[in-house]
């Protein structure tokens, strides 16, 4: 069962902007030295009111994250040390792969620790957190809008990819995505290296994409590591767009049957044989992501929340959350949900040039 719950439901050196929150101290004695250089008289009230107004504005971005890709390059990498990174998600496929120690690293309500060599990939908007100290992360993030540009039918992909799930059951695939991107790594470093340098990163991208689609979709693969027959594959394809397309609180497992063309029954036992969770568990567990985020992005009571999500009550919101985030909805934000100043603080990570991942 380890990792079905997370499956459920569907560079260049990252700015100052983002690099000068690694710790509160370093932030306000930078924005202080600013001040000096450029030889503004300012009061220490004048300062601290400047410092704030600066993180208010950046960590606005934080929940959801944004993550800015220029035009021709839609990929950026970076090396860091990382002792904390709260709960956070973005638009952006994100790979991280640990070169050096260790990291706890939280998805979706799933806890991995993560050593040496080891690597995850988060989905689109998926909550992931970053606990660890003294290690070396790999962090890849891959514009999301490239990724469907380049595979149209990408809104219906899920990677199912964590070295904890099942690396020791599959070692050459995930050694063959790792050596992907490894040399797309590579190639960013080098930049510098003539005029058709981007189509080659470019190019990498695309087959370090179609690598992770191959071994790790969730649709072809489910919870394990052997594919689905083609028609299976098809078959749950067409079912996560009528999920995605119908509104929050009207799928029902008879429609899908009759989208599948086979019987209500022979439709439960195929959901629960081939991804180990029952249609109810499922979609439940995709709407518990779904209230995860709004609990730490609104102030929205749990009984809207709730309805918001497609829970005909709120006491079913609490039950599903409690299964898969160990926390009931209102334990869960009071633990999480932070505000700027709080956040600031608990974002604690160091840059390491991205050169050390050769």
């Amino acid at each position: 069962m380890f990792g079905i719950y997370r499956a459920a439901f569907k560079l260049y050196t990252f700015p100052s902007s983002t690099r000068i929150f690694s710790n509160a101290g370093f932030f306000n004695l930078k924005i202080k030295k600013r001040c000096q250089t450029a030889k503004v008289s300012m009061k220490g009230p004048e300062i601290e009111n400047r410092i704030k107004a600066a993180q208010k504005e950046v960590l606005k971005k934080m929940r959801p994250e944004t993550i800015a890709f220029s035009e021709d390059m839609p990929v950026r990498a970076c090396i860091r040390n990382i002792t904390e990174y709260p709960y956070h998600w973005h638009k952006a496929l994100e790979v991280i792969m640990v070169l050096k120690g260790q990291a706890t690293i939280g998805v979706s309500g799933e806890t991995h620790l993560l050593t040496e060599n080891n690597i995850v990939v988060v989905n689109r908007d998926e909550l992931h957190c970053i606990k660890g100290k003294d290690n070396k992360l790999l962090i890849v993030q891959i514009d999301s809008d490239f990724c469907k540009r380049t595979y149209p039918d990408f809104q219906y992909v899920f990677l199912h990819c964590c070295s904890s799930y099942h690396e020791a059951e599959a070692p050459e695939k995930y050694k063959t995505v790792k050596g992907h991107v490894l040399h797309l790594v590579r190639l960013l470093i080098n930049m510098e290296a003539g005029k058709n340098h981007k189509v080659k990163v470019r190019d990498c991208l695309e087959e370090t994409l179609a690598c992770m689609i191959d071994g790790f979709d969730y649709l072809r693969y489910g919870s394990g590591i052997h594919a689905f027959m083609d028609k299976h594959v098809k078959r749950y394809r067409d079912i996560y767009e009528y999920v995605l397309k119908t509104p929050a609180g009207q799928h029902r497992l008879t429609d899908l049957a009759e989208i599948a063309g086979i019987s209500t029954q022979h439709m439960s036992h195929d959901i629960k044989d081939k991804f180990g969770l029952s249609f109810v568990e499922l979609l439940a567990c995709g709407r518990c992501m779904v209230a995860a985020r709004l609990l730490l992005s609104t102030g929205k009571m749990i009984r809207d929340i709730s309805a918001e999500c497609g829970f005909s009550d709120p006491k079913y919101l609490v039950k599903y959350f409690k299964m898969y985030y160990r926390y009931t909805p209102s334990e869960f934000r009071k633990k999480y949900k932070m505000d700027e100043e709080t956040l600031a603080s608990r974002m604690r990570y160091e840059e390491i040039p991205l050169s050390a991942a050769i």
